[in-house]
């Protein structure tokens, strides 16, 4: 469970960095994200940065995001299933936002990353993975 939380947390500093590749670098690759009826894969942490430019998802308002609770639901030696929770926020420190999740999370080359996420969070810019 430490081990996926600090994996979740990494994930969440990398997103609210506003820095997209230092974001791309907490994930593992092939990575998937399924919102809605859209399913998007990212072969590279280039190839994920490119696609998400966190200073044009700022534009929309959003200004930082935090868990608001994360549940390990399935577990074995090298892949973890979260169901989390997480709330977005605006520059006024107001939450206007929380989605429900699935995150797995897997050990490849003894790393471990985020692998894929299924959300019900809106897709806020097409293409992208917010």
């Amino acid at each position: 469970m430490i081990t996926g939380c600090k994996v979740l947390d990494d994930f969440m500093t990398g997103f609210n960095s506003r820095i997209s590749l230092k974001w791309a670098r907490t994930l593992n690759y092939p990575h998937v994200r399924v919102a809605g009826s859209e399913v998007i894969v990212w072969s590279t942490p280039e190839d994920y940065a490119k696609a998400n430019d966190l200073q044009q998802f700022a534009k929309t308002g959003w200004n930082h995001s935090q868990w608001d609770w994360r549940r390990l639901v399935q577990s074995s030696d090298d892949k973890l299933h979260f169901l989390v929770q997480f709330s977005r926020y605006n520059d006024a420190g107001k939450p206007v936002a929380a989605y429900e999740s699935l995150y797995i999370l897997t050990k490849k080359n003894n790393r471990w990353g985020v692998q894929a996420r299924s959300s019900f969070a809106s897709i806020a810019i097409p293409g992208a993975a917010f």
